[in-house]
């Protein structure tokens, strides 16, 4: 007669390695991490939106197109630079300088008083866009049990999904309301959030 496998007790180390997304332990970085995405994707969307009517305000049309080719190319640069740093020097020196080059870009874009400053804040921006979600899936690798990798994974791509849902609507609502330059600034308050909540 054999005996019935012995599993841990609740509270033992190895039950909490298998506790979930939000408990205790994990929600403030599960909650950072989150945040951080849901701002690049909102912004990489909401920006397209208002395009035209920035447009209309600063001219420079033969730069429209880099406002985005501007972001998409330093974006990948941002992904190769955060991996090796990352590799370097820990994730936290690589995910800081992203959140901090966005934010940069954020108010270098609201500010923007002609096209060209647009396209450097936009390069600023994708720069940071290109570290943050790199760093945030390391970080995802290195900070959470196996087991729950697939369903952080799967939480991450809903904050891709949600503002793509009502990005564009919110932006074009504050654009008529307030103005194109708050699609930019307003975000700047939840950036420092993020930064409080997943960088420690």
């Amino acid at each position: 007669m054999t005996e019935a496998p012995q599993h841990p007790p609740l509270g033992s180390a190895a039950s909490s390695d298998v506790a979930g997304l939000w408990s205790p332990a994990r929600r403030q970085r599960t909650v950072g991490l989150l945040l951080t995405i849901t701002l690049v994707a909102f912004e990489s969307l909401a920006v397209a939106t208002v395009m035209p009517e920035v447009k209309d305000d600063l001219g420079g049309l033969a730069l429209y197109g880099w406002v985005f080719s501007g972001f998409f190319l330093a974006s990948l640069l941002g992904i190769v630079v955060s991996g090796r740093l990352a590799d370097e020097r820990g994730l936290a020196v690589p995910f800081t300088a992203g959140l901090v080059l966005f934010s940069v870009g954020l108010v270098v874009g609201g500010a923007a008083t002609s096209m060209p400053m647009l396209v450097a804040g936009r390069i600023a921006q994708g720069f940071g866009a290109g570290a943050i979600p790199a760093t945030a899936y390391a970080a995802v690798g290195r900070g959470y049990p196996a087991a729950l990798r697939p369903r952080m994974f799967a939480t991450m791509s809903t904050a891709w999904v949600v503002p793509g849902l009502v990005g564009p609507a919110l932006a074009t609502l504050v654009e008529h309301a307030w103005s194109w330059r708050l699609v930019f600034l307003g975000l700047l308050p939840f950036v420092v959030v993020a930064i409080v909540m997943a960088v420690p």
